[in-house]
């Protein structure tokens, strides 16, 4: 991959919504970003045209890839579902594994800005706040990307799929080290890692089952918070539940 990266700007979000009007990570921008960090391997030398076949092909490979899995997927597949010929697939990625690595780099991408934004608090437990719901709404508003990665790992190459493990890794201990540091306790019995591999799994659950939370009474909010009381309550920070979360006791 190109060391190429677009600079986004940095927000202390306080809802989903706030986080989805300044996610730089969609649209265009988005596929102007992966044009950027590929160049040296697409062949369409003028950007617009080589984001609208990126664009192409990603959202086909979403389509496609479930129904049938991303192995199985051909590229003859790809061509009769975006229209694009044989010679236009290869011009924009040089082989269906560059599908597979191109989302494995844009999910590290959006992972680092979260916990780049996380690191700029002061006080750890807004820390822990701006991570756990930065890690929750980039992969809601990104579920294709981040579902496609969480289940079709197997078919990149060994040093990507080591990669991609090694993304989910840092995730867990990004967690950690945030929890430890709020409960010195937990540290110290060796359970924090536990609280931290619960609270990632309560994230991805989010973006790998989205068909169970269609409710529109059930916000991605709302889910956040809950997932906040539970991470407080299993580091005995139970205090913090009201203030952080605006969550009433039981």
């Amino acid at each position: 991959m190109s060391s190429v990266s677009l600079e986004i700007e940095q927000h202390t979000f306080t809802s989903y919504k706030e986080f989805e009007e300044n996610f730089e990570y969609k649209g265009e921008r988005l596929y102007s970003m992966i044009f950027e960090r590929n160049k040296d391997k697409i062949k369409v030398s003028k950007e617009k045209f080589a984001i609208r076949n990126l664009q192409k092909i990603f959202n086909a490979t979403f389509l496609i890839s479930p129904k049938i899995g991303f192995d199985a997927m051909s590229l003859r597949d790809l061509s009769a579902e975006t229209g694009l010929s044989m010679g236009g697939l290869y011009s924009s990625i040089s082989s269906k594994d560059a599908i597979a690595i191109i989302v494995k780099d844009v999910v590290a991408v959006i992972c680092e800005e979260v916990v780049d934004e996380s690191r700029e608090q002061d006080d750890p437990l807004e820390a822990l706040r701006v991570l756990v719901k930065g890690y929750l709404y980039a992969s809601t508003l990104m579920q294709p990307w981040f579902n496609f990665l969480y289940f079709e790992t197997k078919c990149l190459p060994q040093i990507n799929q080591e990669e991609s493990k090694n993304l989910e890794l840092a995730q867990v201990g990004e967690l950690e080290k945030l929890i430890s540091s709020l409960s010195p306790d937990l540290k110290s019995c060796h359970k924090s890692g536990f609280v931290a591999t619960m609270a990632l799994s309560m994230i991805q659950e989010r973006y790998l089952k989205p068909w169970k939370y269609h409710n529109p009474e059930k916000t991605v909010d709302e889910y956040a918070d809950s997932c906040l009381q539970l991470i407080y309550r299993a580091a005995c920070l139970e205090e913090a539940t009201p203030c952080e979360t605006g969550l009433k006791d039981s």
